[in-house]
């Protein structure tokens, strides 16, 4: 009777320790992950900080990208208490979470929504977000992760098209390729052709501009009408990373000898391997007799800023701008931005400008998805064949 006693209590004691609910863990070791310090000081609420990242002159504290994975959080509501957000750019305190802050969660890394119960509070520089998760694993990020995985799918994808042509123009100091891809119709007369040359990620959180680049290079190949005039009028150079290895590391903001690609254009003291070899391809493209009509490099103003913004060096382009806002919404402003990658085409005399996508909503109030960044690039095409096509200049 004993012994039936205490089998009876060990297999209860199983029992109970079995349904217990396991230890939520977190994870962050895979394509573009990152994240801080972060304990979990009672079950199911977490408290800690994103990862800061120091540019190599001292001058630079990147602190705002995270991106981790969340396993055991089935039909729990999880809280994240993030602290230490303020960082520093260019020699002043840099902020960019607010209390309009969504951040983004997905059960497969494909489909993400947006986290909604946010909380911000600015005097201690803090932000909290609550999700009840119905699955599991979860993968959550500061706005929609574009990882280096995913542009080697469409460079996989696209690469059999009669419209493409790919080089790889530079290697990062982790050995990745900075990939440049040709779109234009080799049939129409090449003398004739607009020569449009664009970049995107350059800074690693910045991760809309992938989006956008990747909707504007699936536009250009497709059977669309508009695409078709696209091909045999222009000639479209596109960058789509500069910065793979920012990316793959989650950086927030540099490449991976700590500095800022942007800063660097015009500046001898600090090349970079990723800013080389765009500078390179285009002394051989004008060496070869070839010109470049328009520059622009697309960025991203974080979740901190409620709109798009063409960023211009002069007046030339605002015509522009007007013709893009009919087919996506987007404003311009005027900034001579020295140093960077604009300063550098400009003072080639090519117009040029730069594109700062919002990772958070509108005006209106509209959250940007992931569609929405891509449609930016169809917009973008059928806008510059307005522009210049259409004679809307």
């Amino acid at each position: 009777m004993k012994l039936l006693t205490k089998s009876f209590f060990l297999l209860w004691a199983a029992s109970i320790i079995s349904c217990s609910s396991p230890n939520i863990k977190l994870s962050y070791d895979f394509d573009k992950g990152s994240l801080g310090e972060i304990t979990e000081v009672e079950p199911g609420y977490f408290k800690g900080t994103t990862k800061h990242w120091l540019k190599r002159d001292s001058i630079g504290d990147q602190y705002y990208w995270f991106y981790f994975k969340a396993d055991n959080v089935k039909e729990k509501t999880v809280t994240f208490d993030l602290n230490d957000l303020t960082g520093v750019y260019r020699g002043n305190t840099h902020i960019v979470y607010s209390d309009y802050t969504q951040p983004v969660y997905s059960y497969d890394q494909e489909h993400w929504e947006r986290i909604r119960n946010v909380k911000y509070d600015s005097a201690s520089q803090s932000f909290q977000f609550s999700q009840h998760f119905n699955s599991e694993p979860v993968w959550i990020a500061y706005a929609h992760p574009y990882p280096t995985h995913r542009l080697e799918s469409v460079i996989n994808r696209i690469n059999t098209s009669e419209f493409v042509r790919i080089e790889n123009i530079a290697k990062t100091k982790e050995g990745r390729d900075v990939t440049l891809v040709k779109i234009t119709d080799s049939k129409a007369p090449e003398n004739d052709k607009i020569i449009i040359l664009i970049l995107a990620l350059q800074h690693a959180g910045e991760d809309a501009g992938g989006f956008m680049a990747e909707g504007l290079i699936d536009f250009l190949i497709s059977d669309d009408a508009e695409a078709i005039v696209a091909r045999k009028n222009f000639n479209y150079i596109i960058v789509p990373m500069m910065n793979p290895d920012g990316i793959y590391n989650g950086t927030s903001r540099y490449n991976m000898n700590m500095e800022d690609l942007n800063n660097v254009w015009l500046n001898d003291d600090k090349v970079q391997p990723e800013v080389s070899g765009v500078k390179n391809w285009v002394e051989s493209w004008y060496a070869d007799g070839n010109e470049i009509d328009l520059f622009f490099d697309i960025h991203n103003h974080s979740q901190f800023y409620r709109y798009n913004v063409f960023v211009l060096q002069d007046q030339s382009l605002d015509s522009l701008a007007t013709v893009m806002d009919k087919h996506w919404p987007i404003r311009n402003w005027h900034s001579e931005f020295k140093g960077s990658s604009c300063a550098y085409f400009f003072r080639k005399e090519i117009p040029s400008g730069t594109i700062e996508l919002s990772q958070s909503h509108l005006a209106n109030g509209k959250y940007l998805t992931i569609e929405d960044y891509l449609s930016f690039g169809k917009g973008t095409v059928v806008a510059l064949n307005e522009y210049y096509i259409d004679g809307a200049q």
